[in-house]
């Protein structure tokens, strides 16, 4: 099996600029914005690059433009561009490029548009996805990323496998989009094609990995590393909606090798949702579902902190569900709550018992934390042998008051006698989020 060292690809430091960069909608692209079209799987570059025109053939008879022709295109266009597909050739309905060294790196805002391509459609399925791709990315002669931008880019539509790593996002590209794509395996969504590394590296601000919209759910399994890896100079990312770890319906595994989510001393991240339905399913890995450990770099450690993990379905990981500081259950420590690490190390809350009463199943437990603070308590249940939090049950606020403690007593409709009950605790005010506490069965 081939590794990588889980910190080698993180270690990519830039100064960062806040930015905004609405979603694009499919249709008439907006005024100002170039649209480029690629009709060859080929590899050639273009011809003249600067003159506007995507064309990689030495004759003005014939136009044939290529995605590395068309990424040189953009680049050479300071306004925002558009990468449409309009491939005929071939009897295959999957068009493949296979690119024989690295695609430039996109310098200028981009939105690559995979669904595009004749036959392709988003995902209007959940759980699971039913998008139908049509351009696939094959990466087997590259060792470096399948797509590298340090500028705002949009990539939709897209089956990257067999690079060195999917997609990249540096210095200058905040405010990125990666929707609706299958990262780590082909195009039909049922081979594992891994990248031989993460999935997803970013080192951006305000990036955002899939969303609550259906359509815009990715597919990323399969992968060497990790699913996604947030960087040390990643902050303020949103991953919602995704499948991580798993196949196409989201039940069976095609499991990361690494972690699902990696997050390297960075901050004020969301995995998930602040409400129930808006997160990713995270299951099957080789590693933990979402881990967060310091980085000590010339002599600063960096603490990933203000890391909100909530709504998601987490579930069959090798390692635990959520891993602060990559060691292991972290145990609580006293009232005030006050020891460093990953997130604070917030304290997880106690599941004292979940006992079957009259036609539902009442939890009972307690949290002790900061001094009068406010904290989210999310219960989730799965299967006997999973102590993770594969199904949400619940969502609701206590108050730790002036002894940092509060107690919890929920009715969570009916649960099978031998399921599982665990919790999270979020610290409302500071973002983080803790391990999942200790697993109880569900008594009659």
């Amino acid at each position: 099996m081939r590794t990588r060292s889980r910190l080698g690809a993180a270690l990519l430091l830039s100064t960062l600029t806040a930015a905004t960069w609405a979603v694009a909608l499919p249709g008439p692209a907006a005024a100002g914005t170039s649209v480029i079209r690629v009709t060859s799987t080929g590899d050639k570059a273009d011809r003249d690059i600067g003159d506007g025109v995507c064309d990689t053939t030495p004759s003005a008879a014939t136009t044939r433009c290529t995605l590395r022709a068309a990424i040189q295109t953009a680049n050479a266009d300071p306004d925002q561009s558009i990468i449409r597909f309009r491939i005929t050739s071939g009897t295959r309905a999957i068009k493949t490029i296979q690119p024989s060294s690295p695609l430039p790196t996109i310098t200028e805002p981009l939105e690559i548009d995979g669904y595009t391509q004749a036959g392709a459609s988003e995902n209007s399925a959940s759980p699971g996805t039913n998008a139908v791709l049509r351009i696939e990315l094959d990466g087997r002669f590259i060792t470096t990323a399948g797509l590298t931008a340090t500028a705002r880019v949009e990539v939709r539509g897209l089956a990257i496998y067999w690079f060195g790593r999917g997609i990249q996002l540096s210095a200058g590209s905040e405010a990125s989009r990666i929707l609706g794509n299958f990262i780590g395996t082909d195009a039909t969504g049922t081979q594992d094609r891994g990248n031989d590394s993460s999935g997803i590296l970013v080192n951006a601000g305000t990036v955002r990995i899939g969303s609550i919209v259906r359509a815009d759910r990715n597919l990323i399994s399969g992968n060497t590393s990790s699913g996604i890896n947030l960087g040390i100079a990643a902050s303020d990312a949103t991953i919602q909606g995704n499948l991580i770890g798993t196949r196409k319906n989201g039940r069976r595994p095609m499991p990361n090798e690494g972690d699902g989510v990696f997050i390297t001393g960075s901050k004020g991240h969301l995995v998930g949702g602040p409400f129930g339905g808006q997160g990713n399913v995270i299951a099957f890995n080789g590693g933990d579902g979402v881990t967060l450990i310091n980085v000590t770099l010339s002599g600063d450690t960096l603490v990933p902190r203000g890391n909100r993990i909530s709504s998601n379905s987490i579930f069959r990981n090798t390692g635990a569900g959520i891993d602060l500081a990559d060691d292991g259950a972290t145990p609580n420590d006293a009232v005030p709550d006050k020891d460093a690490g990953p997130n604070g190390l917030q304290n997880f809350p106690k599941v004292a018992s979940a006992a079957q009463v009259g036609n539902g199943t009442v939890v009972r437990g307690s949290l002790a934390s900061r001094r009068d603070s406010d904290f989210e308590i999310q219960l989730f249940a799965s299967p006997s042998g999973d102590a993770e939090g594969k199904s949400l049950l619940v969502s609701f606020t206590v108050n730790t008051g002036g002894d940092g403690k509060a107690t919890f007593n929920r009715q969570v409709g009916t649960l099978a006698e031998g399921m599982l009950v665990t919790a999270t605790a979020t610290d409302l005010e500071r973002g983080n989020t803790s391990e999942f506490g200790p697993a109880r069965a569900v008594t009659p």
